[in-house]
Parts: C-alpha cells; sequence; structure tokens
C-alpha cells in the first residue's frame, strides 16, 4: 500500500470574494473549476487543484491525500473497516479526481485517500503546467497541520501510524503519557501531516503549509505581504521539530498559512520519534518563542 503525498485541501472562508482575491493575485492560485459554492484553485504545477474553497466560518472541512491505485484503495478500505471505521466511496465533482474514500478520524476530521488523473513522475520548478509568473507562486502544498483537541491527539497519532501506515516523527509530549502535539510522514519528508493540540474542539486547522524554494523565496514573499498590508505573525525561523524554514501569517479568509520551504529527509525510518517536552525548543532551533496567537486555530 503506498499514500504518497498531500493531494488537497478544502476550507472554509469567511468571504469568498476578498479570499479568492488574495489566493489568485497574491499567492498565485488559480481557479480551475467551480461546482455549486465551491472555488477550486490549483497552482499549476500539475493539473490537480490544490485548495477548495467555500464561505461560510473557518478551517478545513476536508482534505486528501493521494494513493497509488485502486487496490490501495481497496485495501485502507478493509483496514479502516476491520478498525470500525465507516469507509465511503467518493462520489465527487472534485476536478480530476477519479476515484477515492472518505472516512473520519478519531478527532473528528474527514479525511479521503484519492487517485488523481495526472500523476507526474515529480514536479520540477521548471517544468510546470503553468508558468509560475503570478503572486508569490509556492510550488505545491507542502503539508496540512490539523487543529486536534488535546483529548484526541494520541488516539488520532495512533491511528494514522497503526491503521493507515504514518510514520511518527516527533512528539511533543508536555507530561507523561500527554501528548501536545505530534508530527507524521508517509515518505521520507520529515512531516506530512501534523496534529496541533487545542482547547477548543470547533477549530480543526493551525495551518496550511505552502512549498517555498528557500529562504531567499519567503523574504521575497514577506516583502510581498508587507506591499498587501499581510503582517507575518512569527518568522522567519527554523525550527526545531523537523529543521524546516518557516514563517507563518493569517489570510484573509481567516486561516494560517505557513511558507515552508527546506524539509529534510528522513534517513531511518525504523529510528524511533524524537520527543519534547518543551514546545519553544520543538518550535524553534534559534531561540525564537512562539507567539501567544499561535495555540489558536480556525
Amino acid at each position: 500500500m503506498g499514500i504518497q503525498k498531500v493531494a488537497h485541501a478544502h476550507l472554509k472562508v469567511k468571504d469568498l470574494s476578498q479570499a479568492l482575491a488574495f489566493y489568485e493575485h497574491v499567492v498565485g492560485l488559480r481557479e480551475v473549476h467551480k461546482q455549486g459554492e465551491t472555488v477550486y484553485l490549483g497552482l499549476g504545477a500539475d493539473d490537480n487543484y490544490d485548495l477548495a474553497i467555500r464561505e461560510g466560518g473557518t478551517g478545513v472541512e476536508r482534505f486528501a491525500f493521494q494513493v497509488d491505485s485502486e487496490d490501495d484503495l481497496e485495501q485502507y478500505s478493509k483496514a479502516l473497516e476491520h478498525r470500525g471505521v465507516k469507509v465511503s466511496t467518493l462520489k465527487t465533482d472534485d476536478p480530476g479526481v477519479t476515484s477515492g474514500i472518505s472516512f473520519s478520524l478519531p478527532s473528528g476530521h474527514t479525511m479521503e485517500l484519492v487517485i488523481v488523473a495526472d500523476r507526474p513522475h515529480y514536479l520540477h520548478p521548471a517544468q510546470t503546467r503553468r508558468a509560475r509568473t503570478e503572486g508569490f507562486a509556492p510550488l505545491d502544498v507542502d503539508h496540512i497541520t490539523l487543529q486536534v483537541h488535546v483529548p484526541k491527539l494520541k488516539e488520532t497519532a495512533e491511528f494514522l501510524r497503526d491503521v493507515l501506515g504514518f510514520y511518527i516523527s516527533d512528539i511533543f509530549q508536555p507530561a507523561p503519557d500527554v501528548w501536545g502535539a505530534v508530527w507524521t510522514r508517509v515518505g521520507e519528508y520529515h512531516h506530512d501531516m501534523a496534529l496541533i493540540g487545542g482547547e477548543n474542539p470547533s477549530e480543526t486547522l493551525n495551518h496550511l503549509a505552502w512549498q517555498m524554494d528557500g529562504i531567499e523565496h519567503i523574504k521575497k514573499t514577506l516583502d510581498y505581504l508587507a506591499q498587501y498590508g499581510m503582517p507575518v505573525e512569527t518568522g522567519p525561523g527554523r525550527h526545531g521539530v523537523g529543521g524546516n524554514i518557516f514563517a507563518y501569517f493569517w489570510e484573509p479568509g481567516g486561516n494560517r498559512f505557513e511558507l515552508s520551504a527546506e524539509m529534510p529527509r528522513v534517513v531511518d525510518r525504523k529510528a524511533e520519534p524524537v520527543v519534547y517536552d518543551f514546545f519553544p525548543k520543538a518550535f524553534s532551533a534559534w531561540g525564537q518563542l512562539p507567539p501567544e496567537s499561535f495555540a489558536k486555530g480556525s
């Protein structure tokens, strides 16, 4: 079985027209489809959509990871059903999605495993389907970090590991047997999905991360955001957990975005997760303290 990468995320936004203008003109996403009240947007590295939005609140409605084949979908369905999880076959108008399954995580989030029509061998920065000439133009979605009610966080992380085959890279454990955050991966890169503990069960998303070319790309993007009056929440910096370069900001739709670069490879799949007991050390390798606002999700 093989889960490959984040395929896309569906977010709720406070104001559709305001968010859409930002995504298209500042981020560099382009509308590729519209179905009812949902607008589908793609960066153009491939022909798939990366983000779908609709008006009505904030947070993540659902998100998907790509799998290799119909055999994978069948095997994951069996594993989920064996665990007592209800699995639904996707009947969707999502563009470029040929088939998939949907189910709920212990956290309550809706997750999908999908097969997409356009499957390039790898995403090449100089050979994208559409030129990266609009906005700050990230290459792809890098990872998604869910906001999870603390009592459900450890259970959700173990579900990802035991049922779906995710690896746990690092854990923030503020007290014995209490998990406050977890970073998980499906392949070699340090995290594809992370879980951040929150006190508000209605908050579903901590952030959606975009894959940037490097710190120069992030620096220019922050200058670009400043021209649009968009303040930086924190960063640039280098995370202690994972070691990727980061910067965070809240976009006009009401959700937090991360600009992420230099995500490291995990070279020993059998290694035990690194456990942190002090969140500021996990947050920054350079000694930056996370702002109080970072505990809030959308």
